[in-house]
This record gives structure tokens, sequence and C-alpha cells, in this order.
């Protein structure tokens, strides 16, 4: 005897997700990304780590707190200023 087949009805498409506020900056964040953020080149962020300018919360990789490289920058454009 043949087996009947089943009737799937179409399924429904999920609600697509509400357009969300911008990400905010992450509690810390690596060289690279440190880099492209301030727009300083990777070699001078590594020059302010070794000299003790810069803290960083982790040495291998260069983890970098936010508001350490915030603070840097601001440092940075009071002597220029």
């Amino acid at each position: 005897m043949p087996r009947l087949k089943k009737k799937y009805s179409n399924p429904v498409p999920p609600p697509a997700p509400a357009p969300s506020a911008p990400e905010p900056l992450p509690y810390s964040m690596d060289l690279k990304a440190a880099a492209k953020h301030t727009g300083y080149s990777v070699w001078a962020l590594r020059q302010a780590i070794t000299t003790g300018s810069l803290p960083v919360v982790s040495l291998k990789p260069y983890i970098i707190r936010c508001m350490d490289l915030e603070k840097f920058v601001d440092q940075g454009l009071q002597k220029a200023a």
C-alpha cells in the first residue's frame, strides 16, 4: 500500500529585525584596531607603549583600553596646540 504524501503549508518567513543603534566601542582593542581608530601608525603606538606613555592591559597580544587610548590622543593634541 503506497504512503500518502504529506501536505505542508508554506512556512511563514520570520519578521525582519528592526535596525538597532550603532555598536558602542569595545572596552579594549588590539594594536591594529587602535591604530585604525586613532589614525596613528602601529609603529607609533608600539613606541608609545615601550616608552610607557600608553599603558596596555596585555603585552602579547597588545591589548589597549579605550580610555587610555583616548587619554593618549588628547595629550598629543594638547602638546600640538
